[in-house]
């Protein structure tokens, strides 16, 4: 189709161009969502099975293992272990419009790829943009049906992994095109049930989808070639998809996908969180409280996380009786609040019993279309109802500059406690961006052990 040569034309150019080619704001905000990333990263090394998957990864001067102080890779295995940390706490940032992370798709090949060849930050940047502008934009193209059957995770990183690459590489459009449509055939069948039972492989598809963009990567240069409607194919005909070819060109150039983007104060899929906000507005009024009924109201995307009794952390971040019971239960909402424990908690367990949900069926437009409400009857007669529209996090209510840092300190305050420091100073907004600050020292520091 016309609008996805366009596209994939328009990425190589800005590709081309490199950092000086796009806009500051949105070099700014690219930045931010690196480091949101790279910090839940980090954070992710708190868990066992995060640092086990790290521990493969060595041997090779390439890429730097992000949870491994001074230890390097291959760029391909540094990509998967990036990639599996950043999404294992569900704290990496995702794309607001569409269901898809954008930056898992694209920043753990992209940061390999980069360190590898010697760039700069201003490089890792373009190569975020880039590659973030043009998986969002299939993504919104080709919209899958409700309830979702497939993970973006699997399907989307492919295609994301290979445009940041080819963005990463300037590579002219020809060899652009076929990098990414190359990758879009190899997307990965990952079913969405995974995450809502808690098979925690999920958390490796976008990691997988990091290697097979640098296998699209080697085959569009030995001149291997797709079929033009690839995405038709997989997206549409197998996925059930009905194309909207207008969403790859709208307003390209002019609004960047990276500026629709959310950066997640709450460790769990970003389509709970305004179940969250609710629940933590009446949590105030649970301490020494009988609670009897729970009922959440939620758009069908939440309404669909219904399982009740999660075994692991994966399915409990998937599961909106958990999520709301354990906010009522700790009254908290840290990342902390979470964790395994939360799982055999009997006060949690009594509160997820008591939740009745429902679909909330006419969502408001966007950005209302993920609301919630959640209404807490009590023992003494007290009901409590609050509605959250939208989630904190998202373009309409972006974090500030303080609460990201502090996600940050508290996220890596104990494996790296000089990363929040080192990133106030990097990303100051009175300061000049170091885009031709040479990116392998940059991330020597910021993933330094010790303090300044």
């Amino acid at each position: 189709m016309p609008e996805l040569d366009d596209l994939l034309g328009w990425a190589a150019d800005r590709s081309a161009a490199g950092a000086a080619g796009l806009p500051e704001p949105v070099l700014r905000t690219a930045l931010t969502i690196v480091a949101d990333d790279v910090a839940a990263m980090i954070g992710a090394h708190a868990e066992p099975e995060v640092r086990a998957v790290s521990a493969q990864a060595g041997g090779s001067p390439e890429a730097s293992v992000v949870g491994r102080p001074g230890v390097r890779a291959d760029r391909r295995k540094a990509a998967l272990a990036n990639a599996v940390a950043a999404n294992w706490t569900e704290l990496d940032g995702g794309y607001r419009p569409a269901t898809c992370h954008g930056s898992l798709y694209t920043l753990p090949a992209a940061l390999a790829e980069t360190e590898a060849a010697g760039g700069s930050l201003g490089d890792l940047l373009t190569a975020v943009v880039v590659g973030y502008e043009v998986v969002t934009r299939i993504a919104r193209a080709y919209r899958p049906p409700l309830p979702l059957v497939l993970h973006p995770h699997a399907t989307l990183s492919p295609i994301g992994a290979a445009a940041a690459l080819a963005a990463a590489r300037r590579l002219p459009v020809e060899e652009f095109s076929r990098a990414v449509l190359g990758a879009a055939s190899m997307s990965l069948t990952g079913p969405f049930g995974h995450a809502t039972e808690g098979a925690t492989v999920r958390n490796a598809w976008a990691g997988a989808g990091a290697q097979l963009g640098f296998v699209a990567m080697d085959m569009a240069a030995a001149g291997l070639t797709a079929s033009p409607g690839v995405l038709d194919e997989v997206f549409g005909r197998v996925g059930g998809a009905v194309a909207d070819p207008a969403a790859l060109t709208k307003d390209l150039g002019e609004r960047y996908a990276v500026q629709d983007g959310y950066q997640k104060p709450y460790a769990c899929c970003q389509y709970l969180h305004s179940s969250i906000e609710a629940a933590a507005l009446i949590a105030t009024e649970t301490e020494g409280a009988q609670v009897e009924r729970i009922d959440v109201r939620a758009h069908p995307l939440a309404a669909a996380l219904r399982n009740a009794a999660p075994e692991t952390t994966l399915a409990g971040r998937f599961s909106l009786p958990h999520a709301v019971a354990t906010v009522l239960a700790a009254r908290d909402t840290a990342a902390t609040v979470f964790s395994r424990d939360s799982l055999r908690d009997p006060d949690v367990a009594r509160l997820r019993s008591l939740v009745a949900v429902e679909e909330w069926s006419d969502p408001p437009a966007p950005p209302h279309d993920r609301p919630a409400t959640v209404r807490v009857s009590f023992a003494d007669g007290r009901v409590r109802t609050e509605t959250v529209l939208s989630a904190s996090g998202g373009p309409d209510r972006p974090l500030t500059r303080e609460e990201l840092l502090a996600k940050y300190r508290t996220l890596t305050g104990d494996l790296r406690p000089g990363f929040a420091g080192r990133v106030q100073v990097l990303t100051d907004p009175s300061t000049r961006l170091a885009l031709d600050a040479p990116l392998r020292p940059l991330l020597d520091d910021l993933l330094a052990e010790g303090d300044r």
